[in-house]
């Protein structure tokens, strides 16, 4: 018997092992009705109480943000800790905001959203007729960014499955996503370089968020912020293979509203140097991180720091 799609919902996802994230999926959905502009003050309460009840995940950000701006003081370190954290309760919000929002109702593909705002459309004009790799480093606005390019531009989201099977069919539930068109667009899975390859040489757009530790077989060691990091150089690969265009997009949560930001296409990506392309690319993500350190995700193990030895 074939293994259930992970879109699939199964009646084993009502046993006892699953309840905790029933309750957390409950929760969301209480938070879903709630009005827009509270969601956000909801969504700072939780980042602050996560930055009490997180100890561990506390210490890591305070050690990435230190190897990341060496020369902040203390206070100055704590301060950004603290606004990390509410950054990531609101992300939580924005995970709400995607799986039961109005884009879902039909009704609402073709209105404009007043709290999106774009610059750099043109350059998505400009990459037509070839496939396009949307290149999205790992902020804590990662669901409203998959939501506004849903907008401009019918995509697939590239994503790694999640281990629990409860919540790998929420993360593709809320990862699929309907056009102003009416197409649906389901995300792949970063296993599927097969399926990948072919629709970049179809001309798909896909969303790749290729910034987090890698340490399987093909890993390079490449600088962020001047310190090594393990790295995925997959997206040369792809970027070769699918003929693609390589489009860096940038989003940032300003209050209640989100500024996206898509560069333009990168010439001579991928070079044939491995190395030097992720270097590239590291440097346009420390850019915008220096520009909007408080969202990146910190609470992420960038750099393979030890438990107890460097954290």
């Amino acid at each position: 018997m074939s293994n259930p799609r992970p879109d699939t919902f199964r009646l084993s996802f009502l046993c006892p092992r699953y309840w905790g994230i029933w309750v957390g999926y409950g929760l969301l959905r209480l938070i879903g009705w709630l009005p827009y502009q509270t969601k956000f003050t909801v969504g700072k309460a939780i980042g602050r109480l996560l930055y009490r009840v997180a100890p561990s995940r506390r210490r890591l950000v305070r050690k990435n943000l230190t190897i990341a701006f060496p020369g902040k003081h203390d206070n100055d370190l704590e301060s950004l800790v603290k606004d990390h954290f509410e950054s990531l309760g609101i992300s939580l919000i924005e995970t709400s905001i995607n799986l039961w929002g109005e884009h879902r109702n039909t009704s609402h593909h073709n209105q404009p959203n007043p709290h999106f705002h774009f610059t750099g459309l043109k350059n998505l004009e400009n990459a037509s007729g070839q496939g396009v790799l949307l290149v999205v480093p790992h902020f804590t606005t990662i669901e409203t960014t998959g939501l506004m390019l849903s907008k401009v531009i019918p995509f697939r989201p590239i994503y790694r499955k999640h281990d629990n099977a409860l919540m790998e069919y929420f993360i593709t539930k809320s990862r699929t996503l309907v056009t102003d068109e009416g197409d649906t667009v389901k995300p792949l899975m970063n296993t599927d370089t097969r399926a990948m390859i072919k629709a970049l040489k179809k001309g798909d757009a896909m969303m790749i968020l290729p910034d987090q530790r890698y340490r399987a077989k093909g890993k390079v060691d490449v600088p962020f912020f001047g310190k090594n990091a393990p790295s995925n150089p997959g997206i040369c690969k792809l970027a070769k293979l699918g003929n693609a265009k390589v489009l860096p997009v940038f989003t940032r949560r300003i209050g209640i509203d989100y500024e996206m930001t898509i560069l333009p296409g990168l010439d001579n990506f991928p070079s044939g140097d491995d190395y030097q392309d992720v270097l590239r690319l590291h440097a346009l993500y420390e850019a915008e991180i220096r520009e909007n350190p408080a969202q990146y995700l910190w609470s992420h193990n960038r750099w393979s720091l030890k438990k107890g030895k460097d954290f």
